[in-house]
């Protein structure tokens, strides 16, 4: 059974708006100018955020990351107490846990930028002859990890990655204390 994207998009929303909260986050912090965001519609692109270009490698990298690094670790801290108590009791207790849960994965369910972030980095950075070799190797494992997820999203590995996370890090965590 194929379940539709704008359903999935639709029962995960506010992984798409904090996505697009972490890409206008880190155009704020690298001082870029945004004209227009778009938390979260129906449709193709869910969300968007317009900005300045950027001058520099690193803040084409951070604005275009942002929401890899801001959705991963915000949508862990978020599931950290319904995991951890799924973990150790088996069970939700009260209905917060279980809200806790569907925000946090929903949020790990946006973490992965899109192939238009790949493409400005590749853009910007790996061709651009102003960009230092140090700049060109450091962005250049992130954009093939972005195709990869692209791709891998076919076979719910965005799932997969929000599950790992979800589940992963918590246990780790109840096993060693």
């Amino acid at each position: 059974m194929i379940i539709p994207g704008v359903l999935i998009s639709l029962v995960t929303f506010p992984g798409v708006v904090i996505h697009e909260l972490a890409h206008q986050i880190f155009c704020m912090l690298c001082n870029l100018e945004v004209y227009e965001v778009k938390y979260f519609q129906m449709g193709n692109p869910n969300g968007y955020v317009i900005h300045e270009a950027a001058d520099r490698p690193w803040k084409i990298f951070f604005t275009c990351m942002g929401p890899f690094f801001i959705n991963s670790v915000l949508g862990m801290v978020i599931l950290l107490p319904a995991s951890i108590e799924l973990l150790v009791f088996h069970e939700f207790s009260n209905p917060l846990q279980l809200f806790l849960g569907w925000l946090g994965f929903s949020i790990l369910m946006h973490a992965f930028p899109s192939r238009g972030d790949a493409k400005v980095m590749i853009r910007r950075i790996l061709k651009s002859p102003d960009v230092s070799f140090v700049w060109k190797v450091i962005a250049a494992p992130f954009v093939g990890l972005i195709y990869i997820c692209s791709v891998g999203s076919i076979f719910w590995l965005d799932l997969v990655y929000s599950a790992a996370l979800a589940m992963l890090i918590p246990w780790i965590l109840v096993h060693i204390l």
